[in-house]
């Protein structure tokens, strides 16, 4: 069970990869229930400029987190779509994952900001 209710779904659209023969191939997408939390925030997030593991750390503006239960399968390079109850559609980069452990270290919480 979620430490949080989890009322809202999203949309992940996994990043393209290459296959064996250099062709770009789109990743399917599946949904998530989460909590939505809209507002913005300085977070720290990274930039695709080179640095340790090509990317670099930035401050930037997020507009909402998604939170998801336990470890969830998102990585950078995702791009979340989200429906809101007005029936807007959203699409964001991920700009940070956080993992909130509880004091087990098991995750209990994968905070996402876009």
């Amino acid at each position: 069970m979620a430490i949080l209710p989890l009322k809202q779904t999203v949309t992940i659209i996994p990043a393209s990869t290459e296959n064996d023969w250099g062709e770009v191939v789109p990743g399917d997408p599946y949904t998530l229930k989460c909590r939505v939390q809209e507002g913005e925030k300085r977070v720290v997030g990274t930039s695709n400029n080179a640095g340790i593991h090509g990317r670099t750390a930035e401050e930037v503006v997020s507009v909402a987190r998604f939170y998801f239960d336990k470890l969830a399968p998102v990585k950078h390079g995702d791009t979340l779509e989200y429906v809101n109850e007005a029936g807007t559609v959203y699409r964001y980069a991920i700009i940070s994952i956080e993992i909130k452990r509880h004091i087990s270290g098991k995750p209990i919480l994968t905070v996402v900001s876009v």
